[in-house]
């Protein structure tokens, strides 16, 4: 772990990034994929000036809109307890009314629901949580030493917060979680939990640059003889695809359609990007409004 002190916050799409980096063992991270440091992504990164640099740039907008956080790295790993700059940023999100859609795997988000209902109050928030099964072995397997009960506790506490909320059923991995079972428990509890969205990525999962080398070289270290299975029927593919794909997407279109939950990619895209003010009405969305 390193403080820096950032020049930018925002990307040129309203991504916001407080940290840099992975303190999670997932087999499969957004970190792997999108950062240089794939080698040490445990190296993460503290941009110790990010509400500072998101006031600074939400001064400077135009219009306001909706921000993203969570792509790159989790804004509420364990760091997030200690320097708080998510909470910062919050507060300045608030101050502006901007919206927010984020992501994130870890309960602490929840310290923040007070902020959170209060942006929720004025615009849209947005939580998403990955979620790749109920079953203690294979989340164990796929999410290291995140807890599943941590990621239930996360679910309940912004159901009671009344906080919008999308389950994202991933990662799909053939050989782990990919079968009928574990999908329909997720869609039981997303009904359970009143969750109206649930992303899915096309139920497969996606190795890119150096996402890739680490899957394998991590999940050796969980369960050799499973790499070697995944290995040898995948080679240097970058697509892990269910062999029975087409019936867990079948599946899960049904179940979404019985349960009345929205499963359509485009149409949850779009209504995350989508900023709402609910004290003058709804605007056109952020990319709309800069043409």
């Amino acid at each position: 772990m390193h403080v820096v002190e950032a020049k930018t916050i925002l990307t040129p799409q309203n991504g916001l990034n407080v940290y840099r980096g992975s303190t999670d063992h997932c087999l499969v991270s957004p970190v792997h994929a999108k950062t240089a440091r794939v080698e040490k992504p445990e190296d993460v990164e503290v941009k110790e000036n990010a509400g500072h640099l998101l006031a600074y740039s939400l001064r400077r907008k135009r219009s306001r809109g909706m921000i993203f956080a969570g792509g790159l790295s989790d804004p509420y790993n364990p760091l997030e307890e200690k320097f708080g700059l998510m909470r910062d940023c919050l507060q300045v999100l608030d101050r502006y009314d901007f919206g927010l859609s984020i992501t994130t795997r870890y309960s602490l988000l929840l310290r923040d629901l007070d902020l959170l209902k209060e942006i929720a109050r004025k615009t849209k928030v947005v939580v998403t949580v990955p979620f790749p099964s109920l079953q203690t072995e294979q989340f164990r397997l796929i999410e290291g030493e995140l807890g599943l009960s941590d990621r239930i506790r996360l679910l309940e506490g912004l159901k009671e917060a009344n906080i919008e909320t999308i389950l994202l059923i991933d990662p799909v991995i053939p050989e782990i979680n990919d079968n009928i079972t574990t999908l329909g428990m997720l869609l039981q509890l997303a009904k359970d939990q009143g969750i109206r969205m649930v992303d899915h990525r096309d139920l497969k999962t996606q190795l890119q640059n150096g996402s890739r080398e680490y899957f394998y070289k991590e999940l050796k270290r969980r369960n050799g003889e499973l790499a070697k299975t995944l290995e040898e029927r995948f080679g240097d593919e970058m697509e892990l695809v269910p062999e029975n794909h087409k019936e867990l997407m079948r599946h899960m279109f049904d179940r979404c359609a019985a349960y009345d939950i929205i499963c359509d990619k485009k149409e949850i895209l779009a209504y995350k990007r989508q900023y709402t003010n609910r004290t003058e009405g709804v605007q056109l969305s952020f990319d709309e409004l800069l043409g």
